[in-house]
């Protein structure tokens, strides 16, 4: 029975992985890619943009090591699990991604005071064309898996690469607008764009992986919710109190104690326990709750 509860867990995983395995293949294609055809065409742009696509690797294998970690379940040393490790990854990636847009915002300045010619500019948009639908395809694929597990650090790798998709869109335009007036202009003026967008979203991702990591309460329509189904369940259900809720990864925990009103029999007070907690896990599959009941005025 203790195996088949931790089946889902277990598909939930291997479906992380996949996702992300795909992540890193896909960007360290993207890195070689970039590279060698960056130092054929001596394309500064290129080489710059391998780097960024070798952060990805490097990242995504920091995220992978994380699943495999975060869905490890509870121990003596770790009563609540190890989805923390989760969180944790997602605030490293929120500030790689960060690190990102001030990059982007430092070599649009440099760029534009010292003044730097593209050259080859078909064949870097030839490269970049094959890097958007690579990428284009990832997000998709990272965006499913999301929908399915609900995973912060497959949250987060899709919004990198979506973010690589619209840099790779951006700069795209920007060589095209470079190749029709001779302006480098536009490649600083896309860039800049480009980089106030990714440190909007990394805020996102920070807060988030934040919340998680100081056992912030479910969202306030969440938390409403969960009283009103607390509340209505049962007419014998008068009152409830020391409600708690918090999110790790995908896995909710709730605990509260409820307040029964003319039950004095225990078994049937179980079952209503019961009861309750399957309603609670119907509104939120796979949450942790534990419930205590007190007779009315029972603190």
């Amino acid at each position: 029975m203790q195996a088949m509860a931790h089946e889902p867990d277990q598909i939930q995983t291997q479906k992380k992985l996949q996702a992300i395995q795909w992540a890193i293949a896909t960007a360290f294609f993207l890195t070689l890619f970039k590279l060698s055809v960056g130092f054929m065409t001596r394309s500064l742009g290129l080489v710059a943009s391998a780097v960024d696509s070798l952060m990805d690797v490097l990242v995504s294998s920091v995220n992978w090591i994380a699943v495999k970690e975060a869905d490890k379940p509870a121990d003596r040393e770790h009563l609540y699990g190890h989805g923390k490790i989760e969180s944790l990854a997602g605030l490293f990636q929120s500030m790689i991604i960060s690190a990102s847009g001030i990059y982007l915002v430092a070599e649009a300045l440099r760029r534009l005071i010292r003044g730097v010619e593209l050259t080859r500019v078909p064949v870097a948009i030839g490269v970049m064309i094959v890097s958007m639908f690579l990428t284009f395809f990832l997000v998709l694929k990272l965006k499913r898996v999301l929908r399915e597990t609900d995973s912060i650090i497959v949250g987060t790798e899709a919004l990198h690469f979506k973010t690589d998709f619209i840099t790779n869109v951006g700069v795209i335009a920007a060589l095209i607008a470079v190749r029709f007036t001779g302006e480098s202009v536009w490649d600083l003026a896309i860039a800049s764009v480009i980089a106030v967008y990714i440190l909007y979203q990394s805020i996102g991702v920070f807060r988030r992986s934040v919340d998680e990591l100081l056992d912030r309460a479910f969202p306030t329509g969440e938390q409403k919710e969960l009283e009103r189904i607390i509340l209505t369940f049962d007419p014998r259900i008068v009152g409830f109190h020391n409600l708690r809720t918090r999110k790790i990864g995908h896995q909710r925990f709730i605990d509260f104690h409820f307040e029964i009103r003319g039950e004095e029999k225990f078994a049937r007070a179980h079952e209503l326990t019961e009861a309750l907690i399957k309603r609670i896990r119907g509104r939120f599959p796979g949450a942790d709750v534990t419930v205590h009941f007190d007779p009315e005025g029972g603190e």
